[in-house]
């Protein structure tokens, strides 16, 4: 990757006049010797693997050791009027969708992990519940297009480089704060390009 921090990341936006997302994704094709439109193709894959991993979600699945399971289940029965988080909050860990299914996705993806079902490590497993817990709901309740999704996962990928060659993204090095702080910059990222911020 051509960017060492976010400085060079944003001063390279600036340079070639390309949106941001678009930036990350020309750096990624040229290191990788792909075209822009496997890439984009590649990313949307990605895309359609979170929302599958939520949508054939199962609550009676367990781990292995029979520690992990139901959970996801368990918050979309929680009672949403003792919320102290607001109604969209709720929906990132327990989110509705408009064909009555209830999800949490968070918790789902977790799940999914633990019971070795298909899940997307971004950047880990250990934290690949945390992009589709922001971007499903935001994706429902804004009638964000797919498109739109696939060009702010580029930008989460991005950063989650950054952070990678910077610092750690690995949970065995640097804890779970490592795994799920990294996803949680990657999803502030995703979402403020989403939002047209800077």
């Amino acid at each position: 990757m051509a960017f060492a921090s976010v400085a060079d990341l944003l001063n390279q936006v600036k340079e070639n006049g390309l949106p941001l997302w678009e930036t990350i994704m020309k750096d990624d094709c040229r290191e990788h010797g792909t075209e822009s439109k496997a890439a984009v193709r590649q990313m949307a894959i990605l895309w359609d693997a979170m929302k599958t991993a939520g949508r054939e979600y199962n609550p009676d699945a367990r781990s292995s050791s029979g520690l992990v399971g139901g959970e996801g289940a368990k918050m979309c029965r929680f009672p949403q009027n003792r919320s102290i988080g607001g109604e969209f909050f709720d929906r990132i860990i327990a989110q509705a969708l408009s064909m009555g299914e209830s999800n949490a996705e968070a918790l789902k993806m977790g799940e999914c992990n633990a019971c070795m079902k298909r899940i997307v490590a971004a950047p880990t497993a250990g934290s690949c519940g945390v992009l589709p817990a922001v971007l499903i709901p935001l994706a429902e309740r804004d009638r964000i297009s797919d498109e739109e999704i696939v060009q702010s996962l580029f930008v989460a990928a991005g950063f989650g480089q950054i952070i990678a060659s910077r610092a750690s993204i690995a949970g065995a090095e640097g804890g779970c704060q490592a795994e799920i702080g990294s996803a949680s910059g990657m999803a502030a990222a995703a979402l403020v390009s989403i939002k047209k911020g800077t």
